[in-house]
């Protein structure tokens, strides 16, 4: 289960994210489950680690409700819970 304030990453499109709100889904992006940024950091597993301004985008899943702030966007397909993630304007979000 992902944990409130942990990073995970798709290691097929590098698309970024951090949990903002946590629940019992696991995050899938390219049809595969997104690994945890571990304490060696993001810089162990990219050569650059480049934050999206705070005003981002949101992804919530209907099912567990878990919230990811999306970091760094690609074309990668967010799911969770065995389901896309809906998508939604984040301007609150830090």
């Amino acid at each position: 289960m992902a944990k409130k304030e942990q990073t995970y990453f798709c290691e097929i499109c590098r698309q970024k994210v951090v949990v903002i709100e946590e629940g019992f889904g696991v995050l899938v992006c390219c049809g595969k489950e997104m690994n945890l940024v571990g304490v060696k950091g993001m810089m162990a597993t990219w050569t650059a680690a480049h934050h999206k301004p705070a005003n981002g985008v949101a992804f919530v899943c209907n099912v567990c409700k878990q919230k990811i702030k999306v970091i760094e966007e690609t074309t990668g397909i967010l799911e969770c819970c065995g389901q896309r993630m809906h998508r939604e304007e984040a301007p609150d979000y830090k």
